[in-house]
């Protein structure tokens, strides 16, 4: 008797696709707190920092850390469209620890990373803290903007998206205007920022990710990575696309480079600062706004 082998036999056990229903469904604030999980899963937690950044230095041991994640990585398959990702680890000790990984209540990037926003007290402590840091005087820096001067201080890493300005109120609207617009010239040209490449991110693009199962495609991604496997392109599209919606080619030239985009352009504390604001940037704009329509 001839044994026949589905594409789904040659998947690691966690995944399933049955899981991942109605992704079109989701709102933007979802969209983006999952997108979030799955990039902090590979670039911090797999490639990066392992844990630490989320329980601090030497919380838990080499074996208790690598027994964290696969629990965190089995709690992530088993609800894999639940934006919340956190779990309960009991240490050797007996000690019970809470790793939470994203937080759907938490705003601060979505704000850091609005067109127009508040100049935050976190922002100001940010800046102050750079000044403090620094041994020397700022007399011979009076005529320069705060960032230029304390930028060069702070981490290669760390990429300012924000740029504090000044204004005066009791102006007139078209006289505001009129100068933001010269001010914001002023700011690019030195910065060498490229603004002509923005793409905003709207429902339409959520429903495209959603037909290219994008979701299920980061997550076979993020398996290879971490069962240290290869699935084929044949077997991805056989099990993303049954009836034939998407093929290979699909998968290569569009799938894959949206892949690609949404874990090198950020930092995770920045757009990309080269030519074009992130998708996540985008997405924030688009999940930030739709929540505040929601909590009216």
């Amino acid at each position: 008797m001839r044994t026949i082998i589905r594409s789904s036999d040659l998947l690691p056990p966690l995944f399933s696709i049955d899981k991942y229903k109605d992704m079109d469904r989701l709102s933007a604030n979802t969209w983006f707190h999952l997108l979030e999980a799955r990039y902090l899963i590979q670039r911090e937690i797999l490639e990066g920092r392992g844990l630490e950044f989320w329980i601090g230095e030497d919380v838990l041991n080499t074996d208790e850390e690598q027994e964290a994640i696969s629990l965190l990585f089995e709690y992530f398959f088993k609800n894999p469209l639940n934006p919340n990702l956190l779990i309960n680890y009991k240490k050797q000790n007996g000690e019970t620890i809470c790793i939470q990984i994203t937080d759907t209540e938490s705003d601060g990037f979505k704000k850091n990373h609005l067109p127009v926003s508040e100049f935050y007290a976190k922002d100001f402590d940010l800046l102050h803290s750079m000044v403090s840091s620094y041994d020397g005087k700022f007399t011979d820096n009076d005529d320069r903007s705060i960032l230029e001067v304390v930028e060069p201080l702070f981490s290669k890493e760390y990429i300012f998206v924000d740029y504090p300005i000044t204004i005066n109120p009791y102006y007139p609207d078209h006289v505001l205007i009129d100068e933001f617009k010269k001010m914001l010239t002023k700011i690019r040209s030195k910065r060498s920022k490229d603004n002509s490449k923005y793409k905003s991110i709207s429902y339409k693009d959520l429903i495209n990710w959603a037909s290219y199962k994008l979701l299920p495609y980061l997550d076979l991604k993020l398996l290879e990575i971490y069962e240290g496997i290869k699935i084929t392109n044949p077997v991805i599209c056989s099990v993303l696309y049954p009836k034939g919606e998407y093929g290979e080619d699909n998968l290569r030239k569009s799938v894959e480079p949206l892949r690609q985009k949404l874990l090198t352009q950020i930092g995770f504390d920045s757009a990309d600062g080269i030519t074009e604001v992130s998708i996540f940037d985008g997405l924030c704009y688009l999940a930030f706004h739709e929540k505040a329509q929601t909590e009216k």
